[in-house]
C-alpha cells in the first residue's frame, strides 16, 4: 500500500490478497518466475504493494534465493512459483530451507479448483502436490475460498519464523487467484501480522537443573549451532559465556554466533585431531540451538562431555545424538538469559584455571588453522586470506559444497558477523549461486560464493538473475574441470580408476561475459587479490575463474 494510514479494507481479486497479506507480514522483496498460473499474483504485487520482484531463471534457483533472503536477513522471505513442474522443480531449494531451517514460504499456485483431486489431465495437474510439499515443509495450507487467501497467507508467513524456522507452502487454485470482488481487511492483516510471537520460555526447573550442573564445571566447553542466529541470541551467547567463563565451538550452522577472530571463538573445527583432545578434556558441556548433525560432529565421534545441559526451542531434537543430563526447552536468547542470571547466585569455578583451559582451547584452534594451511597449500592459504582482508566485516560468504570450502573456507575464512555464514547445509552442490544472489540483495552489500565448476554449472542460468537484478556476487569459481570432492573419494576407496568425474567446461569469463558480467581469469594468488579488490569496488556481478592447475595443489 502506498497511503500512510491504512484503509480498513481494499476491494481486489485473489492475488491483491495475496499482495496485500504478504506487505503485511513486512515482505519487501520475492523471488519468482512468472507462469500464467500466477501472473495475477504478480501483477498485483507490482500494482499494489511496495514490494520488489526478482526474476530467476529455474523455480530451483526461486527457492535457493529466498533462502538466501531468510538466512542473511533473519526475516520470512518469498518464492513464488507454478504448479506442478514449477513447484517440482523447485523441490530441491525448498529441501535445502527445510535442512537448513530456514523461513522462506513458496506461494504455489494449483488447477482450477472445479478440477482439482479429479484427475482430469488438466495442464500442469498435480494432485499429490500437497503431500510432496509436506516432505519439505513444516506446513502446508491449500485455498479452498477466494476469501480465505489472505488471512491464510499471513497466519502461515506467521507460522514459518515461529519457535525453530522451517519453510511454508501455499496452494492457491487459479480461478480463486482471478476471482474478483473481494473485500480485504487490511487493517486486520496488518494488525495481525504484527502481533507479538511468543518465544518459549524454559521451565524454572530445568533452568535451576542445569545451572547447577553449569557451576560445577572445572573445564566448561560451550557448543553454539545454528539456533544461537535464528533466535538473534549472540549477545545472550556472549554475556553467557563470560558468566561462564567457557570457551565456545560452533557447529558449520553456527558461525558467526561469536565473532571468530574473538579470545572466546575456537571455530568450527571440533572434528579435526587437535580440537578432538581438547574436547576430551572438558567436563560440562553446554549445547545451544543445535541437532548436533553428522558433518561436524564426524558422524557423532566427537568426544563432548557426557555431563551435558541441552538448550533448543525445539523437543524432538533433544537426545538424538549425544544425550543430555539436563534439557532445557526453551528459545535460545530466552534461556541463555535465564542460565545467566541462575549462574549469577553460584560460584562458577576459580578464575586462574578457567584461564589455563581456555588458553589450551586456544592453542588446540591454533593448530588447527595452522594444519589446514598445510592442507589448502600456499596459493590457496593466500587466496583465503586476501578474502578475509577485503570482504567487509558484515559482507556474506556463501560456501557450496566444493573442495575448498570443506578445506579452508570452514576453518580459515574467519566469519565475524551473525548472518554472514552461508553454506550447501545439506551439503548438495549446486545452490550456491541463488544462495549469494538473495543474500547480496538482503544485505546491500557484495557477496562472495566459493563455487566449484560442477556446481555452478547446475545454477548457471542464475546469473542472468544476478545480472538483471544488478545483484553484487562474487563469484570466486574454482575450475579444475570435473568433481575433485568424488575423485578424492575414489582415489581413497576406488579399484584406482576414476568414473563420471570428468567435466566439459565452459570458457567461463566469455560465457559471463556473453550474460553482461565482469570476469576474470586468474593463473596465481596475486591475481586473484587484484581481481577481487577490483570486483569489490564495482556493482553487479563478477566471476573469478580460478585456474586450479596453476595452484600449489592441495592435501587430501
Amino acid at each position: 500500500m502506498t497511503d500512510s494510514v491504512l484503509p480498513e479494507s481494499v476491494v481486489g481479486n485473489g492475488g491483491t490478497a495475496v499482495a496485500l497479506a504478504l506487505e503485511a507480514l513486512g515482505v519487501d522483496c520475492v523471488f519468482a518466475i512468472p507462469s500464467a498460473h500466477n501472473l495475477a499474483i504478480l501483477k498485483a504485487i507490482h500494482q499494489r504493494a511496495r514490494i520488489r520482484v526478482v526474476g530467476c531463471r529455474h523455480e530451483q534457483g526461486v527457492a535457493h534465493a529466498a533462502d538466501g533472503y531468510a538466512r542473511t536477513t533473519g526475516r520470512l522471505a518469498v518464492a513464488i512459483v507454478s504448479t506442478g513442474p514449477g513447484t517440482a522443480n523447485a523441490m530441491g531449494g525448498m529441501y535445502e530451507a527445510h535442512h537448513a531451517s530456514s523461513p522462506v514460504m513458496l506461494i504455489t499456485s494449483q488447477v482450477e479448483s472445479r478440477y482439482l483431486g479429479r484427475g482430469f489431465g488438466y495442464v500442469h495437474e498435480a494432485d499429490n502436490q500437497a503431500a510432496m510439499l509436506r516432505s519439505v515443509c513444516g506446513d502446508v495450507r491449500t485455498i479452498e475460498r477466494a476469501d480465505e487467501i489472505a488471512e491464510t497467507v499471513v497466519q502461515s508467513g506467521r507460522t514459518a519464523v515461529r519457535g525453530r524456522p522451517r519453510p511454508v507452502a501455499v496452494e492457491i487454485p487459479t480461478d480463486l487467484q482471478e476471482q474478483e470482488g473481494l473485500e480485504i481487511p487490511v487493517a486486520a492483516l496488518h494488525s495481525e501480522a504484527a502481533r507479538p510471537t511468543p518465544r518459549t520460555r524454559p521451565t524454572r526447573e530445568s533452568v535451576d537443573r542445569a545451572a547447577e550442573l553449569l557451576s560445577s564445571a572445572r573445564r566448561p566447553l560451550i557448543w553454539a549451532g545454528g539456533g544461537v542466529i535464528r533466535s538473534g541470541a549472540e549477545t545472550a551467547l556472549r554475556r553467557f559465556a563470560e558468566k561462564w567463563d567457557a570457551p565456545i565451538l560452533t557447529s558449520r550452522e553456527g558461525r558467526g554466533s561469536v565473532p571468530e577472530d574473538g579470545e572466546r571463538a575456537l571455530g568450527a573445527v571440533a572434528t579435526t585431531a587437535e580440537m578432538r583432545g581438547f574436547v576430551s578434556r572438558c567436563d560440562v558441556l553446554l549445547a545451544v540451538g543445535t541437532r548436533f548433525q553428522q558433518y561436524p560432529t564426524g558422524e557423532w565421534t566427537v568426544p563432548f562431555p557426557t555431563r551435558m545441559v541441552h538448550l533448543d526451542v525445539d523437543p524432538s531434537v533433544i537426545g538424538r545424538g549425544y544425550p543430555p543430563e539436563v534439557a532445557v526447552i526453551g528459545d535460545a536468547e530466552v534461556g541463555l538469559e535465564m542460565l545467566t542470571k541462575a549462574l549469577s547466585e553460584r560460584a562458577v569455578g576459580e578464575v586462574a584455571a578457567r584461564t589455563a583451559h581456555l588458553e589450551l582451547g586456544r592453542a588446540a584452534a591454533s593448530s588447527v588453522r595452522a594444519e589446514q594451511r598445510t592442507k589448502a597449500g600456499r596459493d590457496q592459504t593466500a587466496i583465503c586470506e586476501s578474502i578475509n582482508r577485503r570482504r567487509p566485516r558484515g559482507g556474506v560468504v556463501v560456501r557450496d559444497a566444493t573442495v575448498p570450502a570443506y578445506v579452508w573456507g570452514e576453518s580459515l575464512l574467519e566469519i565475524r558477523e551473525p548472518r554472514t555464514s552461508i553454506r550447501s547445509t545439506a551439503a548438495g552442490i549446486g545452490p550456491g549461486l541463488p544462495l549469494a544472489i538473495g543474500a547480496a540483495l538482503a544485505s546491500g552489500t557484495h557477496a562472495i560464493v566459493l563455487q566449484g565448476d560442477g556446481g555452478f554449472m547446475l545454477s548457471v542460468g542464475e546469473l542472468a538473475t544476478a545480472v538483471q537484478a544488478n545483484a553484487p556476487v562474487v563469484i570466486c569459481l574454482f575450475n579444475d574441470a570435473g568433481y575433485q570432492m568424488l575423485r578424492n573419494i575414489e582415489a581413497r576407496i576406488g579399484d584406482g580408476e576414476l568414473h563420471d568425474v570428468e567435466l566439459a567446461t565452459p570458457d567461463f569469463t566469455r560465457l559471463a561475459e556473453s550474460f553482461g558480467a565482469r570476469s576474470a581469469h586468474v593463473t596465481s594468488a596475486a591475481q586473484f587479490d587484484a581481481a577481487l579488490a577490483e570486483a569489490l569496488t564495482v556493482p553487479g556481478p563478477t566471476l573469478i575463474e580460478i585456474d586450479m592447475a596453476s595452484l600449489e595443489p592441495m592435501r587430501p
